[in-house]
């Protein structure tokens, strides 16, 4: 983990997604004007096209209660699919084999700017232990349900769900992580 002390190093990066700097974590949540990476994901059955939805733990800050993909936050030189990997592990239990990057956005909120990619994470089977502590529970849903009750996603969740050619996530090839 990069960090400095206990606190997170993320690198910034400029609108182009260049790498310009790095900052902790503190500073990057509380000044809009450094841009730093976060990946949200889920996973998806294309055996029987299900999107895994988690409901957020009430103890969150952030999103309490609501619909929501999964997410991290990218440290200073980790790659997406180290961050995606950990994230599944994480939150999750398991180590994801294999996945594909669907979109991409900045999220600009009143104290931080995110570089956001999303990624398609294909379950494969593997036994999930999800974290109790992140979410209260994590249910499957058809894709073709996914717009069905938006008005409980997370903001950002329902950005995904509303921008991303799920039909495309479903029939995309799905690369391997190395």
């Amino acid at each position: 983990m990069t960090n400095i002390g206990a606190e997170e190093i993320f690198d910034i990066v400029d609108e182009k997604d260049n790498v310009i700097g790095r900052a902790s974590r503190s500073e990057c949540h509380s000044n809009p004007n450094l841009i730093h990476h976060t990946v949200q994901f889920t996973l998806i059955s294309k055996k029987d096209n299900t999107v895994l939805l988690t409901q957020r733990s009430y103890k969150k800050e952030h999103d309490a209660g609501k619909l929501c993909f999964m997410g991290e936050h990218i440290l200073s030189r980790e790659s997406n699919i180290d961050g995606i990997t950990r994230g599944v592990i994480e939150e999750l239990g398991f180590k994801p084999s294999k996945f594909k990057e669907c979109a991409k956005n900045i999220f600009k909120y009143d104290k931080q700017t995110e570089f956001i990619r999303f990624y398609a994470v294909y379950y494969n089977n593997e036994q999930i232990i999800w974290d109790k502590d992140e979410f209260e529970n994590i249910f499957w849903i058809k894709e073709r349900d996914l717009k069905n009750n938006i008005s409980n996603y997370s903001e950002m969740t329902a950005y995904w769900v509303e921008n991303v050619d799920w039909s495309d996530v479903f029939g995309m090839s799905i690369e391997k992580i190395s």
